[in-house]
């Protein structure tokens, strides 16, 4: 609406009669109060905001963390299959593999050192067949192939038709071993189980793992989380293109046989912290670390959390065979 701007006898009254001072201070008065409502405002939405971006962020880099994980293991699962399930040659392929997680090797050396000083073990591997069991039911005694150490029990990886049919005939039903369950073909497929302690990325996210770290039902998972580390676990399987063996765990229980990594529950503080060095492996009955086991019949599986001791020699195999004194070098058979 248009209004008549006032004549000089109004400009004379606004000029004689000026606004208040105080009215001029009420009004500066309200417009900081204004700002700082404002910012106060945008602070109050800025910090959910930014959490949400954070934790997308952060399971973003999960997701891709997973996919990593499960190629490096199947790397491992491929020189393991070439190379009779060896414990050394799976543990050297999945930390090359960690190149894909760690493109900088500066930056991986450094991660597997703060996770091996904080936890005792960086990571872990089980070899979940064939086990222990496997080569009681499914070992071959006149296996001519060179073994890495006498006594080393092997499954055949050729004729296995020919095997299960073997076993078939001796009475097993759907030819699986007594003492294992499996069957000779599932005697021969390597299948890897891994656990891998991820350090998040977002800060605050730890004292969310280890304020969580007591509904964890796995104690493994409880112990990794109070150490403020996210557990993945992965597994793969592939086909074994070579003769299994019987190997022992590696000593420093990077790879092993057990159901769980029992380095980590005897060297994880139950609230985080730094921990000391993995439990060293307890000889068996009436043997000396280094001292290779007897040649004869093997004793049954053990139980998880047993270990052997250094340089010991795994003879799981067949009742009544006897140790070969073949030479020393594991025989590797290409892949198809």
């Amino acid at each position: 609406m248009f209004l008549p701007r006032p004549g000089p006898a109004g400009l004379a009254r606004t000029a004689a009669h000026p606004m208040p001072r105080h009215s001029v201070a009420c009004r500066a008065c309200s417009r900081g109060r204004q700002r700082g409502a404002g910012a106060a405002g945008f602070l109050l939405a800025a910090i959910p905001i930014l959490t949400l971006g954070l934790g997308g962020v952060e399971a973003a880099h999960w997701s891709g963390l997973r996919q990593t994980l499960s190629l490096a293991l199947m790397e491992s699962a491929r020189a393991g299959a070439v190379r009779q399930a060896s414990p050394q040659a799976i543990a050297q392929a999945f930390e090359h593999g960690l190149r894909m997680v760690y493109p900088d090797p500066d930056a991986a050396g450094r991660a597997l050192r703060t996770r091996r000083t904080t936890l005792g073990i960086p990571w872990h591997i089980r070899i979940v067949r064939p086990s222990p069991a496997a080569f009681l039911d499914h070992a071959d005694p006149d296996l001519l192939t060179p073994r890495d150490h006498p006594g080393q029990a092997l499954i055949r990886n050729d004729y296995q038709p020919l095997q299960q049919a073997r076993r078939l005939a001796q009475g097993w039903p759907a030819g699986r071993g007594p003492r294992s369950g499996l069957t000779i073909q599932e005697a021969n497929t390597l299948v890897l189980d891994l656990w891998w302690p991820h350090r998040p990325l977002v800060p605050g996210t730890a004292l969310l793992l280890r304020a969580l770290a007591p509904l964890a039902a796995d104690p493994v998972q409880a112990r990794l989380m109070a150490a403020g580390y996210l557990p993945f676990r992965r597994r793969a399987g592939i086909a074994m293109h070579s003769h299994p063996a019987a190997w022992p765990d590696l000593a420093d229980g990077r790879v092993t046989h057990e159901a769980m990594p029992q380095g980590w529950l005897a060297a994880i503080p139950a609230q985080g912290g730094t921990a000391g060095p993995p439990e060293a492996a307890v000889p068996a009955a009436g043997q000396t670390p280094g001292e290779a086991a007897p040649a004869g019949p093997a004793p049954a599986p053990q139980p998880p959390g047993a270990q052997e001791a250094p340089g010991a020699s795994a003879t799981a195999r067949d009742e009544g065979m006897e140790a070969d004194a073949g030479p020393g070098a594991a025989a590797c058979e290409p892949a198809p």
